[in-house]
Parts: C-alpha cells; structure tokens; sequence
C-alpha cells in the first residue's frame, strides 16, 4: 500500500492521565487522530502499555459517535474489522501483540475526520523502599530479531505526550521524584498533580513517590460478581534475626549489543564494578559480556581478591558494543551443571524478540540458582526484565541515567542475603479458600509478598508463615484491619488468573493442552473485557453515508528521538532507521577485505578451493594422518564430512586429544556447527572426546578463540602463486574457516 507523507501523519497528540490511591492506580491513554489529507486513510499505531497493567476499556469518539469496545477472540475481531471496513464502515481495534506491545488499527479515517481512542487500565504499583514507584512506558524501540518491531518506522515525528497524574494526598507522600522529564507539581484541594506538557514520546515517564508513614502487613477487600470475597494481601516480612550470610558464587552477565551503545554501556560498566565492590573474600565471580556471540573472563569462575579485582576492572572498562542481543547462550552458560547455587546478575536493555523462548528455558533449569536482572535504559523491556527475575527466584531494578546506581545495588545485595524462607505458605484460619494467586515465589526482607485471594466469607486473621534454618517465623494480617476498597480487585484478580493460565501453557509440550489453556484465557478475556495476548478490543462505526474507496495505509512513525540520546552521531531528518547509528543488528555488515584490480577475491577463493579439495583426496587416505589438518577439515567440511570415520580417528588419539586445548577446542566448534547445520544424532558423540569445561563451551556456543594464525588476503595470493598451499594446509584452511567461504 502507498505511504503517506511524513509529515502528515494523522496521529496528532497523546494524553496520559492517571489516579494514584495508595498501591492502584487507574489510567487513561488518549490519542488524537486527524486526517488532513486528500485520502481515505486506514491507520496502525503500535505502542507500550505496562506489563503489570489490567485494560478495562477500550472507547472510540468519532464527533457525537461513544463507540464502546469489546473483547474478542483476535482472528474473529480481524474478521469482523476487515468485512466492516470493506462494506463500508469504520472499524478500531487493539490487538495486544506481546505482554507489553499494543497496535490499534483504524480503518477508514474520512478527509478532515477527527478520531479519539481511549484506553483504559488499572496498574498494580510494586512498593520498595517505602516508595511507590509508577512505570509508564510510551515507545517501542528496536528489538533484536524481533517479527513485531522489524516492521516498525521510526523518524521525525510532530505528534507529542501530556502526562496529567493525580496523585490523592490520602497517600501522605514525603516526596515526589521523577527521573525521566521535568515536572510540574499542582497543589490542589484533594489531589497534587502531576504535569508534564508537550513531551516527545521517545522514553519512558517514571516516577517515585516516596511515603512519610512506614508501610506494614496490610489487606484490602472486595465483592466479586458472584457474591463472594476477593482479598489483596500484602505481607511485610521483618526478619530480626541475624544469619551468617554464606559464600557464594556470582556470575555478572553483561548486554554489550549494538542497543546498549554510549551512556547505557557506561551506566552498566559501573554498576557490575559497584556490586564488584560488594563481594567478600571467599566468593567466587565471573564475568559474561555478551551481544550476537558471547565470551567470558573465566572459563571457570574466580575466586575474589585485590588482584582479581583489578584485572576485572580492567576487563569491563575493555567492553565495546557490537551486534544484536543474544541472551539464551549465555544464561545457558551461567546455569549450566547440576545442583549448582550461583547469584546471576544480568544487566540489558532487554531487546530481545524470543521473550517466550529465554524465560521458558530459566525456568526449567533456574534449579538452586537466583536470577537478579537489572534494566539499563530509559526505554526498557520492562516486561522481560521483571519476569525474568521472576522465574529466576530474584528480583529486578529499571535504572535510568539520572538515577543513583549506588542505592539499587544495595538494595539488591540486601535481597541476595535475605535468607531462604522454607516451608513458605499462607494459613487463613477459619476462612475458606476457593483459590489463591502469589504474586511472587519468593520472599525478601522488608518487601511486600503479595497475594491476590479468593474466599467465600471473611472469619479470620490471615498468616504467612515459613520456617529459616529451623526457626518459625509468621507474619500477621488482622481480621478487623483488613478494609473494603473501590477497586475492582476481581478483575485484577482474573488478569492474575490469565497470567497463570499462561504459565500452564509454558510447561506442557502437549499441544491438545496448550489449546485448552489458551481457550480458557479467551473466555475469561471475552467475559470480564480485559486484555489478553489472543483477544483483541473491536467496535464498529455503522456509516451512514458509506465509505467505499479502499483507503490509503499509514503506519504512524515512531520518534528516533531515543536514538540521539544514545550516540551524539547528527542525524539527516530525512534519513531512514537504517542509517542511524542505534542498534548495530540493524545495519549493514561491512568487510575488510580489498578487492584487487587484478583478480577478484571470488576468483582467489575458488582457487584456493580447489587447491584444498584436491590435497583433501591425498591426506584422507594417508594411513598416519595430522590431527590438527584433519580436525580443520572435518571442521570445514562439517555435514559433508564422514562423522564415524572421525569418530574412529578421534577415538585413535583420544590421549593425544584429550592433553591438547587447540584440539579440544575445534572439537567444541565441530560441535556447535554441526548441531547448528545437521540433523545427524551421533553429533553428541563428540563431547566424548572433551572434558566439563569444554563440554560447557561446546553446549552454550561460547565464543572460541582459536591460536592459529589468521592469514591475510596478500599471503593466501602469495601462497597460490608460489605453489605452496599443501605445505601451509593448516592456515589455509583455518582462512576459508574463519571468514566462511564455504565450499
């Protein structure tokens, strides 16, 4: 379809509106469309709505016209959207794309129509510190490998953001603090407000209200649909008493993508060297910079002194970015062996665009192990850095540029020295209870468990209870303390139970089940009206006057604005998202080698080819063979090659083998490019020939480096030429290797 011109985007202005009370708040995303062009247009928005929120409310203004939307199954409301517009109407959705990606989609904007879509939700504040802190993401930026945001746009944009949040003075605040825009603080009768005007939607609004009052246990209540109660307990754990904090073993895995270029890097680098700073002598670390490949600073993890201090300084103040933001590998490597008990700490952007596949894989293998993730961007992936830590036993932190690294990373050692809390459960007395929903599996000293409770009648005093090195520890929640709140807790409760469901989803390979769950989020959705990955909010705008034209599309361009914050690179304002200087997996991969006037590198690589396979007839049926030459053979012919005659030579010189770490690397790069390009099932054979560490590498795809020498392009022509290339076969081959020219 035609693009329209940038310039007369129809999307005009957006309005986020809020209301705090305490833990909840309700929201209000408005946005302006306007068609100013000589078109019919059909429009596509994609935007953020935060993780933890509950849509409740989907509406269209079209001049006197209130469309209310409802929920339906996705391909049903698509359907529906696509006949309408088709006959005639107009048609609005909003599909939910991913746990925290929304696009609506308008189809048939009228020339000089004015179109407002409101989206309404309910968000969930986690407490820390005594301070509420409120997320409110606004753009979608670039993610690695991802289908949704390949297809995005990004630009000069003229459209911008008001943020109006009330915050009611119910909530005794001792001060407000906004690390993300400058605000204006309106002091009125019941309420302080919260102002930010005619702001660029390029990074998200965020806001810390710290609290005068010290929080306890507390509970609220409300009616369901059908009578019954629904309990939203909130425990404080206080745990007085001193334990003997043990050695541990911390593994800080690093995002040096193209993504985490300029301040982000900068900002990461000196948070890993501040929790660096935290360890005691009788730890152990080690250090995983990661971005398309990863490597480490250790095989095998260090043990913690001065002098290991200061080469790993050394070794972060080294990093560079480069890539896209492979995650899976290297957390592969982190939680790699049984029963181990290891602190990771993971510092992205989170970028990534196989959520689903990572969080699935830390949860069947997180085992002892503890996961702790912090977000590094004023952009961040918001969703998977919180459910990452989740899944993973830890807890997150969001960390934007102005904000103090220092305190977050207290904070997070504080947690990784609370005590592991056994037997962890909820004991509710005489209360009988029809379902119960946590909202996290583990428990910190000082931080809210939260669990959301479905009874049939409140009768009494509620405990959480659990036991630490054999002491019992209970933490109360008062009948008579317990309060009825105007906040419609069921539906919170539903998306909880949705989220669950979703969980269930995960951890079946049965794809009969996998449906069934997936229908019960669908009802639920249709039922309540709220949001879910496979329902999608429709209404339809019955035209009088009917539009026939098949309409213009315009996917509304997202702000760049983002990417100049990250470099100081000038940007031309008509320039393309593949020109700027952001994520380095969205540009071009250039190389270095120089084409001769005289003869084509092609020309040279054929040659060389053909050199190399004809001595390949020779050494193969050679009776005493060289161990390196064969290896960089197997290795270059790899699903060609004859895998039980290596099998063979390799188990004729395992103890050669077995003593030499060249050879037992190329092995590990046999295998990863075998499981990578073939479908042979005798591959694993060769971790026979390999100890645990290098069993380790070859399982995580580790980045190898191989100590061989690397020819340039003036040597391979100087070795053609002079006839050469038998006596220097070892080089040769590790050239067509190393820069991929494949037979």
């Amino acid at each position: 379809m035609e693009n329209i011109n940038l310039n007369e985007l129809a999307l005009r202005k957006v309005i986020i509106s809020g209301d705090v009370i305490g833990k909840f708040g309700t929201f209000e995303i408005e946005q302006e469309y306007y068609n100013n062009t000589n078109s019919i247009l059909e429009v596509g928005y994609t935007f953020p709505i935060v993780d933890t929120a509950t849509v409740v409310g989907f509406e269209v203004i079209v001049g006197d016209k209130i469309l209310k939307g409802r929920c339906k199954e996705t391909e049903k409301a698509r359907e529906e959207y696509q006949r309408n517009i088709v006959k005639g109407n107009s048609a609005y959705m909003m599909e939910q794309e991913n746990d925290n990606i929304f696009k609506i989609s308008i189809g048939k904007i009228h020339k000089n129509e004015s179109v407002k879509v409101k989206i309404k939700y309910i968000d969930k504040f986690e407490i820390v510190d005594n301070t509420i802190k409120i997320l409110i993401p606004t753009l979608v930026t670039p993610r690695y490998k991802s289908k949704i945001t390949d297809k995005l746009k990004y630009g000069e944009v003229k459209y911008s953001v008001d943020f109006n949040i009330n915050i009611s003075k119910a909530v005794n605040r001792k001060s407000i603090y906004c690390p993300s825009h400058k605000i204006n603080i309106i002091d009125e009768e019941k309420i302080e407000r919260i102002e930010v005007l005619d702001y660029d939607l390029s990074k998200d609004f965020k806001l810390d209200i710290k609290l005068k009052n010290e929080l306890s246990s507390n509970a609220i209540i409300s009616k369901t649909r059908d009578k019954e109660e629904i309990l939203y307990l909130s425990f404080m754990p206080e745990i007085l008493d001193s334990y003997e904090d043990s050695e541990k073993e911390y593994i800080f895995i690093i995002d040096v993508s193209g993504s985490m270029e300029g301040v982000k890097l900068c900002e990461t680098k000196r948070a890993v060297i501040e929790c660096l700073k935290q360890l005691d002598e009788g730890d152990k670390f080690n250090i995983i910079p990661f971005e398309s490949e990863f490597e480490v600073m250790s095989i095998n993890s260090l043990e913690f002194n001065e002098r290991n201090l200061k080469k790993a300084k050394e070794y972060i103040n080294n990093l560079e970015t480069l890539g896209g933001t492979e995650i899976l590998n290297p957390l592969k490597f982190a939680l790699y062996g049984e029963n181990t008990e290891k602190v990771i700490m993971l510092f992205t952007d989170g970028q990534v665009g196989n959520e689903e596949e990572i969080i699935k894989y830390v949860s069947e293998h997180i085992g002892k192990s503890r996961i702790f993730s912090f977000g590094i961007d004023t952009n961040v992936n918001s969703y998977f850095i919180k459910q990452l830590a989740k899944v993973g036993k830890g807890k997150y932190e969001l960390i934007m540029p102005k904000e103090k690294i220092d305190e977050k990373i207290i904070r997070t050692f504080a947690r990784i020295q609370t005590p592991f809390v056994e037997n962890l459960y909820i004991d509710y007395g005489k209360n009988t209870v029809i379902d119960e929903i946590k909202e996290e599996d583990c428990l910190f000293n000082y931080e809210f468990f939260n669990v959301f409770t479905k009874i049939d009648k409140l009768e009494d005093d509620i405990k959480l209870r659990g036991k630490i090195l054999n002491n019992e520890y209970a933490w109360v929640i008062r009948k008579e303390d317990i309060i009825n709140t105007n906040v419609d807790l069921e539906l919170l409760y539903v998306k909880q139970e949705m989220d669950r469901l979703e969980e269930y989803k995960r951890n079946t390979y049965d794809f009969a089940k996998e449906e069934n769950y997936k229908q019960m989020i669908i009802k639920l959705s249709e039922k309540y009206n709220i949001n879910s990955k496979y329902t999608s909010f429709i209404t339809i705008n019955e035209r009088e006057n009917k539009i026939y034209d098949v309409p213009k599309y315009q996917e509304i361009v997202l702000s760049r604005e983002f990417a100049r914050k990250v470099s100081n690179v000038q940007y031309n304002a008509t320039s393309s998202i593949g020109s700027l200087d952001i994520p380095c997996f969205l540009r071009k991969k250039t190389t270095n080698l120089e084409i001769s006037n005289e003869e084509t590198i092609e020309t040279i690589d054929e040659k060389i080819k053909e050199k190399v396979m004809k001595y390949y007839k020779i050494f193969i049926i050679q009776e005493k063979k060289d161990i390196l030459t064969y290896l960089l053979y197997a290795l270059y012919l790899n699903q060609y090659f004859n895998y039980k005659d290596l099998y063979e030579f390799l188990e004729k010189y395992r103890d050669k083998i077995i003593s030499n770490n060249l050879y037992k690397k190329i092995i590990c790069l046999l295998y990863q490019k075998a499981i990578e390009e073939s479908d042979n099932q005798n591959i694993n054979k060769l971790l026979d020939f390999i100890d645990e560490d290098y069993k380790k590498i070859a399982y995580t795809n580790l980045k190898i480096k191989i100590d061989l020498k690397l020819l340039n392009d003036e040597e391979v022509k100087e070795i053609l030429n002079s006839q050469k290339v038998e006596k220097n076969i070892d080089d040769i081959l590790w050239y067509l290797i190393f820069n991929n020219i494949i037979l």
